[in-house]
């Protein structure tokens, strides 16, 4: 059965599983996800609760360049002028945009 299924929040199999016991003694608990949202997310659970932080530390210039110009790039795919004016400001590759010359017209 199990195989057959792609998205569930809770799955119980077995000729002696029921949903009670999921709720209270084997499973997370009580609160599935509900309309459609099994799709990309399971039952609530601990991890729903965590706050999770994230960080970078980028100590070496020169061995991020390739990320940053990359950033440059990407962020101006995106629309994202201010985001592509600071990874220039920190470019050793790519003259940032407020020190070029604007085109003569």
């Amino acid at each position: 059965v199990g195989k057959k299924c792609a998205n569930y929040g809770g799955l119980f199999v077995g000729e002696h599983a029921a949903e009670v016991l999921g709720d209270y003694g084997a499973g997370p608990n009580h609160t599935l996800p509900t309309g459609g949202t099994g799709r990309y997310t399971g039952g609530l659970s601990v991890f729903n609760f965590l706050r999770i932080r994230t960080w970078m530390r980028i100590d070496d210039q020169k061995a991020s360049q390739e990320m940053v110009d990359d950033s440059i790039v990407m962020a101006r795919l995106e629309g994202l002028e201010g985001h592509a004016r600071a990874a220039e400001a920190r470019s050793m590759t790519v003259e940032p945009a407020y020190k070029k010359k604007a085109p003569s017209e």
